[in-house]
């Protein structure tokens, strides 16, 4: 603000002139400013006017957006989560009410006609709990996981069939840009995988030049951590630098190109030697710098005279890139029979002919269309299949070959536990014998199966007790154990029951022999262990009027109800958390608005007393203009 001196009666016209532009012009601008910020209500409209306070600002509104967009991620995730919660009370709901139906009907004073009308009821609650695990907010599907858009659930002939996936979608809800889930997948809440069927094989691939250093377990099982090693042939020390590797080949070649002149490495099917290559013992010592463990995680720490060191199982892990012929130590799998998939009507031998990779052979089993998942399992070791399909029996056999078994994905097997059979009713025995086999010559045989854990301990206690009369194992085709007669004569083989044993029908030996063998019963299906599962089962018994099956069925039910409440009080938790977030997260951003409000918002009063004020001083400096500008002829005689 400026006022032009009144004394100027020795200055020049042209400077008279000059300050008063100079003083109308800055009270103008002072004037404009204030104007400004009466209009704006803002402390400053350009950084220019406020460097310190602009840069403030914009942190604060740079904190302000991240804000704003994590409440927009919240709204959806809690509106998600609610959504979720009602589907998961409707479905308990739901099987709550078949869950008394379930303990009515197993008693005695149902009728055969009653159970068979009621199995209606249990089929309509069936197709109301698919749409629930149907349900979509905002375009997604609630249960589907992260399998896209196809339907989570679909009703076949076999039972539900689960197109959706394992996997829950994430979103950031927090300013410190964490991630966290806000969905249940249909196989968490309903169950709708199977158990397992676990490899029990190691595939145990050989060690490549194009192994990835990241797929090592390495000696110590942890993995290899890259670093500097010494190595020293006793003559001279070297320190070799190998955290530039990434392959296996790569790492042959830096130790090659900098090893002492008599040692070089090779790389064998488990590991990495380091030797002379002579045949000649010399002082060979390998150790860690200090602080380093990567001589240790290769299995190359040496000191002492050797010819050549290393060479231990560096343990790779199996990937999707892993080729087949590299697997069982470089022996390969026997694919030419290829296996057999049976998931309730649906039977297909797989063929796996051109496949090459890992991935192509779980391509295989994953496109055969008959409700399998097959995958590698988290060990690293062995792949795993699951069943899609709820309701139904999974059976995974030899179709002639020895794949299902050399993978270790056959459902009945040696390894497998009598306690996991028959849906894990596992085989009931007495005391004494079991079982009583009589040959065509007539010979009597009879095995006590107490102590018997596996199955391949019942093939080698038949085996031990027939003495060769009989040969015991499983078939080559399909699955189920296999007694061959060796005897000759009039009579037919045969297996009965002794003691009044149930072992019999554990084990799926109450069947007919023909031309001397005997072939048993596949009685190790796998079965998803779902509420879907509960209900088909239910609704079957009812129809059959099959009271025990009634009564297996309602403690399927219950089980599943169990699991189902564990998830929700999850759901319920992380729901309760997220709205906690929301909470915080308001607070904060309240917060965030009145430190943005005191930084850069103008005080009205205080603008509007110094608009008042550069008013002022510019009318002033007009009419100082006025008097002062006024010329007369006496400024000319001057």
């Amino acid at each position: 603000m400026a006022i032009i001196p009144v004394n100027l009666a020795r200055v020049s016209q042209n400077l008279r002139a000059f300050q008063l532009l100079e003083s109308v012009r800055s009270n103008t601008a002072g004037l404009y400013r204030e104007q400004n910020r009466v209009a704006t209500g803002l402390r400053f409209n350009r950084p220019s006017e406020d460097p310190l306070g602009a840069a403030a600002a914009n942190a604060i509104q740079r904190r302000l957006e991240i804000a704003n967009q994590l409440e927009r991620n919240l709204l959806r995730v809690n509106t998600t989560l609610a959504q979720s919660e009602t589907a998961v009370m409707d479905a308990m709901q739901l099987l709550m009410s078949v869950q008394t139906l379930a303990l009515e009907t197993a008693s005695d004073t149902s009728s055969p006609d009653e159970r068979s009308s009621l199995a209606t009821v249990v089929d309509s609650v069936l197709d109301q709990l698919i749409a629930v695990g149907n349900r979509t907010y905002l375009g997604s599907y609630l249960f589907g996981g992260l399998a896209g858009g196809s339907l989570p659930f679909e009703l076949t002939g076999d039972g539900v069939l689960y197109h959706g996936g394992t996997g829950r979608a994430t979103s950031i809800v927090d300013t410190d840009l964490s991630q966290d889930f806000y969905t249940v997948s249909g196989a968490e809440f309903f169950e709708a995988l199977s158990g397992t069927v676990p490899g029990i094989v190691d595939l145990n691939p050989i060690l490549t030049s194009d192994t990835r250093i990241s797929e090592l377990r390495g000696t110590t099982g942890r993995g290899v951590s890259l670093g500097r090693i010494l190595v020293s042939d006793g003559v001279q020390e070297v320190q070799i630098d190998l955290s530039g590797a990434d392959t296996v080949g790569d790492l042959v070649s830096l130790l090659n190109a900098q090893l002492p002149g008599g040692l070089q490495a090779t790389l064998s099917d488990t590991g990495i030697t380091i030797g002379t290559g002579l045949g000649v013992p010399t002082q060979i010592t390998i150790r860690d710098v200090a602080g380093g463990h990567t001589a240790r995680d290769l299995g190359l720490t040496a000191d002492g005279l050797a010819v050549s060191v290393g060479g231990a199982d560096l343990d790779p892990r199996l990937t999707l890139r892993t080729q087949l012929a590299d697997l069982n130590g470089g022996a390969g799998l026997p694919l030419a029979n290829g296996l057999t998939v049976t998931n309730g009507s649906r039977s297909v031998t797989l063929d796996f002919t051109g496949a090459e990779t890992l991935e192509d052979l779980l391509n295989v089993f994953n496109h055969a269309d008959v409700g399998v998942w097959a995958r590698l399992a988290d060990d690293g070791n062995s792949i795993e299949v699951v069943s899609r399909l709820a309701g139904s029996d999974l059976r995974i056999s030899e179709s002639g070959g020895t794949l299902a078994g050399a993978l270790g994905v056959r459902t009945l097997s040696g390894a497998t536990r009598l306690a996991d059979l028959n849906d894990g009713r596992g085989v009931d025995t007495v005391d004494g014998a079991d079982l009583r086999i009589t040959t065509a010559d007539g010979t009597v045989i009879e095995v006590d199966l107490d102590g018997a854990r596996t199955l391949q301990d019942v093939v080698d206690l038949l085996n031990a007790a027939g003495g060769g009369a009989i040969t015991v194992g499983l078939v080559s085709q399909g699955n189920g154990l296999q007694i061959t007669d060796n005897t000759g004569g009039p009579g037919t083989l045969s297996v009965e029951r002794a003691n009044l044993s149930p072992a019999i029908d554990g084990l799926g030996l109450n069947t007919t022999a023909t031309g001397g063998t005997l072939v048993g019963a596949d009685v190790n299906p796998v079965r998803t262990d779902s509420a879907f599962t509960a209900l088909v089962e239910l609704r079957d018994a009812l129809r059959a009027d099959d009271r025990a099956r009634i009564s297996s069925a309602g403690q399927r039910l219950d089980d599943a109800l169990a699991r189902m409440q564990e998830v929700q009080g999850r759901l319920a938790s992380r729901t309760k958390a997220m709205e906690e977030r929301s909470a915080l997260l308001e607070s904060e951003v309240t917060s965030a608005r009145m430190l943005l409000s005191d930084v850069q918002d103008a005080d009205l009063a205080e603008v509007i007393v110094r608009f008042q004020q550069m008013e002022i001083a510019l009318q002033a400096n007009m009419a100082t203009a006025a008097r002062v500008m006024n010329l007369s002829l006496m400024d000319y005689l001057r």
